[in-house]
């Protein structure tokens, strides 16, 4: 079950830093099925996805991961920029807090994560009630 820790650890980490700066932010993960927020929610839809599950041939059979993260801030359109802008950066803590030197590796996978996009506004159809945010990285877990 390496897949589904790897996949908790990034959860977590993200939805913790997102959770410390606005309590009001729904997370809506890829794995779990919902019903889109009403047009006042601020809402995150996070997707991990595993671009290598191998298991590495050298020394003692290790499982090795990697592939990206992504997540889609949405937030009302009325609310400006400036509040994508704090969702998103409370994402990008999250996401970077796994690379720190006191991160605790609860699921024992030791995430990483390296070259963070976004986010990039995307611009969508004027009927949309929400502005729209992607943030991307790579990462890569051991397990």
């Amino acid at each position: 079950m390496t897949l589904v820790k790897t996949r908790a650890a990034f959860e977590k980490a993200v939805t913790d830093a997102v959770k410390d700066v606005d309590p009001t932010v729904r997370m809506v993960y890829d794995n779990v099925g919902y019903t889109r927020p009403g047009k006042t929610v601020k809402y995150i839809v996070m997707t991990v996805n595993f671009g290598q599950a191998t298991q590495q041939a050298q020394g003692a059979a290790t499982a090795f991961y990697a592939g990206f993260v992504q997540c889609r801030v949405y937030v009302p359109k009325n609310k400006g920029t400036s509040v994508l802008a704090a969702v998103s950066e409370s994402v990008i803590t999250g996401l970077t807090s796994v690379n720190a030197s006191d991160y605790v590796d609860t699921y024992s996978c030791s995430p990483r994560v390296s070259n963070i996009s976004g986010p990039g506004i995307v611009v969508d159809d004027q009927d949309e009630s929400h502005c729209l945010g992607v943030i991307t990285c790579q990462f890569s877990a051991i397990a």
